[in-house]
């Protein structure tokens, strides 16, 4: 008897997180199917019957550990502020995501190996970091200019990614004091003029 449909896609919802994970662990190129077939508790030979590729996996479980990282952009705050942008930097550059890149962001997680894949990545990944951008702008002063506001946002998220990375290849100590610097920088670019941010650094 054939499975249901329900079944199979289950099926196939289980070997995409498991990609998800797997690639955010071990890179895309050291991660084998067999791999993560085993992770989602499959046998290999089943793979096939739910991807045409490990590409077209690729592109699902990239897709699907960028909705899984969402939250930290998609709640809309009652007061949008630059105050905002500092605690999703908080999030983003804590502790908790430096010590679980596979349950993290797949940008810092992948980042060059995801600009080398195919289209169908590549247009997930720009897809991605379009949207980020938007929400990023969204939380910062609407009194400061359209060039000001784009020019933050895109600061803001390039030191939140390349730090992230760049921690992740330091020493656990070192990285983490990196991160300390990366959120005291963004602090004191981002915190209004009036506010005294001398005594904010690292606790």
């Amino acid at each position: 008897m054939p499975w249901s449909q329900e079944h199979k896609q289950k099926t196939r919802d289980r070997i995409i997180d498991s990609a998800a994970t797997v690639f955010r662990e071990c890179g895309l190129e050291q991660s084998s199917v067999a791999a993560i077939m085993q992770r989602a508790g499959l046998t290999h030979g089943g793979f096939y019957a739910h991807f045409d590729s490990k590409d077209e996996l690729v592109a699902e479980a990239i897709s699907h550990a960028c909705a899984q990282v969402s939250g930290l952009f998609a709640t809309t705050p009652a007061d949008a502020s630059r105050r905002t942008v500092l605690d999703v930097a908080a999030k983003y550059l804590s502790p908790a995501h430096f010590a679980h890149p596979e349950r993290g962001c797949p940008i810092a997680a992948l980042g060059g190996e995801l600009t080398r894949s195919g289209q169908p990545v590549r247009r997930i990944l720009s897809n991605e970091i379009r949207e980020r951008l938007a929400k990023l702008y969204e939380w910062t002063t609407a009194r400061l200019s359209p060039d000001t506001r784009r020019r933050q946002a895109a600061g803001a998220m390039a030191c939140m990614v390349g730090g992230l990375i760049l921690a992740r290849s330091l020493k656990e100590s070192e990285g983490l004091e990196f991160l300390q610097d990366c959120q005291g920088f963004l602090r004191d670019v981002l915190s209004p003029p009036n506010q005294d941010t001398e005594g904010s650094g690292r606790r």
